[in-house]
């Protein structure tokens, strides 16, 4: 595991970064928190060099934003909710790619059909997606309905089930696994 500091050596090393641009305490950090992002990231992907990437990605954008370091409060959840968000960008753009050369590669009358097809294919993928709903467990699709369907926050969510937000993202990360194996096939046709 990366070097090991304390929350207070922590926050001295960004407040070190924040005003004075201090490499080496941006190195501390760096070390301190890289191996486990990085096993944060494989377990996202499971891909070494994609894992990499996105690890790099977090702590360049924490360089870029070296002003405002010293602000930070809890460096822990800061750099992990960091890498979910570019976990989250990046799955964004590699979808957004693939959505672009499919419709490219596509003849134009294949996806602008009449408004009765379009409704029919509507229909169909109401029907599948109802159907994985079904199959995730209670709990875990009362959590995704909430969440997703009714756009509460995780912490909203949390509160009106009576549970802590972390099984709130547990719960979601499973519905979302769930429901990516049951509907993967058909992922092209709701981009």
């Amino acid at each position: 595991m990366g070097d090991q500091l304390s929350g207070t050596d922590i926050k001295k090393y960004l407040k070190l970064v924040a005003t004075e641009d201090c490499c080496l305490s941006f190195r501390l950090i760096y070390n301190h928190y890289y191996e486990r992002l990085f096993r944060q990231a494989m377990y996202y992907f499971n891909d070494f060099q994609v894992s990499a990437d996105l690890v790099s990605d977090v702590f360049v954008s924490l360089w870029q934003s070296r002003k405002v370091l010293d602000k930070i409060n809890d460096p822990d959840a800061y750099l992990f909710i960091s890498l979910k968000y570019t976990r989250a960008k990046y799955i964004e753009k590699i979808y957004q790619g693939k959505k672009e050369v499919f419709m490219e590669t596509l003849p134009e009358t294949v996806y602008s059909g009449s408004e009765a097809d379009q409704e029919l294919l509507g229909s169909e993928l109401e029907d599948k997606y109802q159907a994985a709903m079904n199959k995730l467990p209670p709990r875990c699709a009362e959590v995704f309905r909430l969440v997703r369907e009714e756009k509460k926050k995780y912490s909203e969510a949390a509160e009106i089930l009576g549970i802590s937000v972390k099984t709130v993202d547990n719960q979601m990360n499973k519905a979302v696994r769930i429901l990516y194996k049951e509907l993967k096939e058909h992922l092209f046709l709701v981009m």
